[in-house]
């Protein structure tokens, strides 16, 4: 294994990264104030349940409402912490602690790129393309549970690549917090390991392919016996530990069915598809949230496709770093999945396999960073050069653009029409529509909503 400098392991350098990555979350918080329409969705259940009326949306229907358990739990301690008195200090208080996971993730995989032998440009770049990514800031500020999933992510990424006696708990304990966070995580915690399996490099990743075997087993055992109680209290709570939204977005994308026979069709030709369906979620992971629907700078569907296609055809080069094919390999899956089996690429979802792609990518670019060819450094260097400024424009067009979001549409609409119900509806009163969140918080009322996840 290549012999990291003394500059890996300073925690001077460290600090400072953790310390940027958080002070550019908190930035993109207090300047936009964007607070996303299903925290709401979710910081209903987390208040009922922090003021004693069970961990539900509306009162007396156990029903699962909510995809991550994290995501729901946190809310609600940030609510006691606060008396119960103030949704805007519990709201920023979530905010904090995911500003710290998201950081601690960028942190983490600069130190883990660092002791895997990157150039110090190298690893930098990416932990500037990741601080700074648009939606990664976004979905981590928003309310929602995406910093905690980026940090459990990387947290599996260096586990894998992390042999000794202890690296089994440390994937156990990795994938324990994918699975707390969000369910579908089990596609992450798969295709990594099946990367490492597959590509298995025994000084990297601690043992030849029947080792590793026994390695994930033990791992497995462990994630099960830390996830598998959630598990049986929502199953005895909610009659099922399935979560409900999941079954009402199955049932409006079309049924199992027919999304695996979307995923099927779409693995084989996912490359191709980049460039000629209209709206796919591999170009949306490095765009703003919603990008087909402002106008923005024509070069950017073009940058988007480009990073996607590259990123999702590099675990084929026999050559390239162990760490940049097993990212670029959980990259393809994962994003064949999302491209073909929400009937929208939503954004929410993109986070996780942006960071993925973007190891991958400035994985090969440290490869040919590293050769003694000069020109192979300039190509590199301008291009990471390229794809750092574009994003910076990118984050800040999507800044301006929430910041608008949360004034015109979430303040002042979506909030408004919650409250004026509140205070004008009648008792036994109840609002059916599709934006759950804020009307459905703020009116108090008991709810009904397309597609059903109140419901």
């Amino acid at each position: 294994m290549p012999s990291p400098d003394s500059t890996c392991s300073r925690p001077a350098a460290l600090y400072l990264i953790f310390i940027t990555a958080l002070l550019l979350a908190l930035a993109f918080a207090g300047f936009t104030q964007h607070a996303w329409e299903d925290y709401y969705i979710t910081f209903r259940a987390s208040k009922n349940l922090a003021t004693g009326h069970g961990l539900v949306f509306n009162p007396g229907d156990h029903l699962h409402t909510f995809t991550s358990p994290l995501g729901v739990l946190l809310p609600a301690l940030c609510s006691l912490v606060t008396g119960n008195q103030s949704d805007g200090a519990a709201l920023w208080l979530f905010r904090l602690l995911s500003a710290a996971a998201f950081a601690g993730g960028v942190t983490l995989l600069f130190a883990l790129t660092r002791r895997l032998g990157w150039a110090m440009a190298a690893a930098g770049l990416l932990a500037l393309l990741l601080a700074t990514d648009a939606k990664s800031l976004d979905y981590t500020i928003n309310g929602m549970e995406t910093g905690f999933m980026l940090a459990f992510l990387v947290y599996a990424l260096w586990s894998h690549f992390t042999p000794g006696r202890r690296q089994w708990r440390h994937i156990g304990l990795a994938w324990a917090g994918l699975m707390w966070t969000r369910p579908d995580s089990f596609i992450y915690i798969g295709l990594i390991a099946a990367g490492c399996w597959l590509f298995n490099d025994p000084v990297r990743t601690g043992g030849n392919r029947r080792e590793l075997l026994g390695l994930y087993l033990r791992a497995g055992l462990l994630t099960t016996a830390l996830y598998g109680p959630w598990l049986l209290w929502a199953a005895w709570y909610y009659g099922s530990p399935i979560p409900h939204t999941i079954m009402a977005k199955g049932a409006a994308s079309g049924g199992e069915s027919g999304a695996l026979h979307r995923l099927l069709n779409g693995i084989w030709q996912l490359p191709r598809l980049i460039w000629s369906r209209d709206l796919t979620a591999p170009e949306g992971g490095f765009l703003p949230s919603y990008f087909m629907f402002p106008e923005w700078p024509v070069w950017m569907r073009p940058y988007g496709r480009v990073l996607a296609t590259l990123a999702a055809v590099l675990w084929v080069v026999p050559r390239l770093r162990l760490e940049a094919r097993v990212a670029s390999f959980a990259y393809f899956f994962a994003i064949s999945y999302l491209a073909f089996v929400p009937y929208f690429p939503f954004p929410w979802y993109l986070p996780p396999t942006t960071w993925l792609a973007f190891v991958a990518l400035v994985g090969a670019g440290a490869s040919l960073w590293g050769t003694r060819r000069p020109v192979w450094r300039w190509a590199t260097g301008a291009a990471g050069a390229l794809c750092l400024l574009a994003g910076l424009v990118l984050t800040v067009g999507s800044a301006r653009q929430l910041r608008a979001q949360q004034r015109i549409i979430e303040d002042g609409n979506r909030r408004l029409i919650g409250e004026w119900l509140h205070e004008h509806a009648q008792p036994g009163d109840s609002v059916f529509m599709e934006p759950l969140g804020y009307i459905g918080y703020f009116s108090g009322l008991k709810t009904y909503d397309w597609p059903g996840l109140s419901t």
